[in-house]
């Protein structure tokens, strides 16, 4: 049986191949950045047009649950790709902008209690909940990506 963070590793590896493979089947050029040297993003992407790159942040799940996600200061481009890589089953994906992922955040920690509060928006573990991320305007937008400037 694999130990929890061996399981969380190779999901989250999963999740930027998947990634990167939906990437590269609609046209874009895909690098990753890896190492820890790179925190801001995962993947460096080139849309078909050339006219854009994107940074995207992926947030694998191999179950539906809690994406947690630290709130970033704003980047250009930067996108987040939030994917379920399920085992024996299809991928999901959900394309959100750096704003509407933020916008969520915020939303988790008003919800927060208010001892929990007092930790801070950097001490909590917030994120997007599954039922905000399983919304048409974000499953398999991967245009929201072309309109990118």
């Amino acid at each position: 049986m694999l130990s929890k963070t061996y399981a969380r590793h190779q999901t989250q590896w999963a999740a930027q191949f998947a990634v990167a493979s939906e990437l590269c089947k609609r046209g874009y050029e895909v690098s990753f950045t890896l190492g820890h040297n790179t925190p801001l993003a995962d993947l460096i992407a080139i849309n078909p047009n050339r006219q854009a790159t994107c940074l995207i942040d992926v947030k694998g799940l191999g179950t539906k649950n809690y994406w947690q996600i630290k709130k970033k200061e704003t980047t250009h481009n930067l996108f987040y790709i939030l994917a379920l890589v399920p085992e024996g089953m299809p991928n999901q994906f959900f394309i959100m902008s750096q704003a509407q992922v933020n916008q969520f955040i915020d939303e988790e920690f008003e919800r927060c209690r208010p001892e929990q509060k007092v930790l801070g928006l950097g001490k909590l573990r917030l994120g997007v909940r599954w039922r905000d991320a399983d919304q048409p305007q974000f499953r398999d937008a991967w245009n929201t990506l072309l309109h990118s400037n």
